[in-house]
């Protein structure tokens, strides 16, 4: 055994010629595949390596199988709304699993102004098969081609194609043509202001003129607090305006007078004392005659709106205005948009994975939601904020780094590694023996 510890001795001086000190074992390639975990600020975002498709996200994700050595270096993310977002992809090696954030920023809407006006003023504007008014009309529109439309009655329909562009104002101004298959009324009276119902149908008040009429006969209704109603028989022709003038006759010491009510947005039902009176109508009131003098309860109702309840008092021979603005009733969804500096930090909302900053939620049910961002690096920030219909709700997380640690070390010294391997050389040589 005198043998052993020259041995030893000289196995372990081969081990140190072998592995010497610092030197790292030489990595073997693996010949497969890498995989990129490509993450997106919004779902649905197409992504593409150096111009080639690769897929879609979905909920912000998508991972990517490529084969190495691969050909590619450039990520884009695309979704219409929104800046395309860039990142330079890293040298992939095989089995290599590398993340890919890609941040996408919408695109604000360029929006400019469409004015409308008509001769004669009063038609209906329709953008789009939408109504937004009576001429003069000026409508705030996205950046776009439109279909305009203008409707009066006694009048052809107005059609035009239009553009809007960002930051400027398209001007409309159109002559409507009389139908001729129609009549025109001119009612007028003394004095003036006189409501005017034709056939039952209140038709505005004096002096007014009222057109797109077929002709034949109608049933004029003229009535004003303070004044006898007077009513009448006129007849329509077509392609041309029949006029009626009437003087009013005073009542002495009159009891009753009107109401005249309007809404925003129209086509609201109104009750007075809880009984119903008719529905509001664009530009034109809904007036109500022959109120008893006193004080009464006007009720303005719209689906979807809180009711507009008020107490008026109507004076004998006099008419009182009601404008009721409506209020939404509170229904509908509400947005919650979060950002944080830095960047590409993931989302829970309420402990669910809601994408990575900057992100935007829609169609949020109100109420209070807990919002949490994490962000490797950096410590973890959450708040409450409360999500209300119509509206959006912002939230804005500044992280704070975590304190610089030093790394446990996972490799034992370099001498302790050579003694080790001379032992375990020296062992088996001496199994030989």
């Amino acid at each position: 055994m005198k043998w052993v510890a020259p041995l030893l001795i000289f196995c372990t001086l081969a081990a140190g010629a072998v592995f010497p000190a610092g030197a790292a074992t030489p990595e073997q390639p693996i010949a497969g595949i890498a995989h990129y975990d490509i993450y997106t600020n919004v779902d649905a975002a197409d992504i593409y390596f150096d111009g080639v498709y690769m897929g879609r996200t979905a909920a912000g994700y998508l991972q990517l199988t490529v084969e190495t050595p691969s050909p590619y270096t450039r990520a884009m993310a695309s979704r219409a709304g929104y800046n395309n977002a860039y990142a330079n992809l890293p040298t992939a090696s095989p089995g290599g699993i590398y993340s890919i954030s890609l941040i996408l920023t919408s695109i604000a809407p360029s929006y400019g102004t469409l004015s409308v006006t008509s001769s004669p003023t009063g038609a209906s504007v329709y953008i789009d098969n939408v109504y937004k008014g009576l001429t003069p009309q000026q409508v705030s529109l996205i950046h776009n081609q439109y279909t305009l439309r203008l409707e009066h009655s006694g009048y052809n329909r107005y059609t035009q194609q239009i553009w809007v562009y960002g930051g400027q104002t398209t001007t409309v101004n159109a002559a409507l043509v009389p139908s001729t298959t129609y009549g025109t009324i001119s009612v007028s009276s003394s004095p003036s202001l006189a409501n005017i119902y034709l056939d039952g149908s209140f038709r505005g008040t004096t002096t007014q003129t009222i057109s797109g009429l077929n002709a034949g006969s109608y049933f004029v209704e003229l009535t004003k607090p303070g004044y006898q109603d007077w009513t009448g028989s006129v007849r329509v022709y077509p392609g041309q305006v029949t006029s009626v003038f009437q003087t009013l006759v005073p009542v002495q010491s009159p009891t009753t007078g009107a109401l005249s009510v309007t809404s925003n947005p129209s086509y609201a039902a109104v009750y007075l004392d809880g009984g119903y009176q008719g529905q509001t109508a664009p530009g034109t009131p809904l007036v109500i005659s022959a109120v008893t003098a006193g004080s009464h309860t006007v009720t303005v109702r719209l689906s979807g709106y809180k009711d507009s309840v008020s107490t008026v008092t109507v004076n004998s021979g006099q008419t009182t205005t009601v404008s009721a603005e409506l209020i939404p009733s509170g229904g509908g969804s509400g947005t919650l948009s979060v950002t944080s500096s830095p960047a590409g930090a993931d989302v829970y909302v309420n402990n669910v994975r809601a994408g990575i900053t900057p992100v935007t939620s829609d169609e949020m049910t109100p109420g209070t939601y807990t919002v949490a961002i994490r962000l490797a690096g950096y410590t973890e920030w959450s708040a409450e904020t409360e999500v209300t219909a119509g509206s959006t709700s912002y939230v804005s997380a500044s992280l704070t780094p975590l304190p610089a640690q030093s790394p446990p070390s996972l490799f034992l010294p370099a001498g302790v590694l050579i003694a080790l391997g001379g032992f375990f050389l020296c062992r088996r040589k001496e199994r030989e023996y």
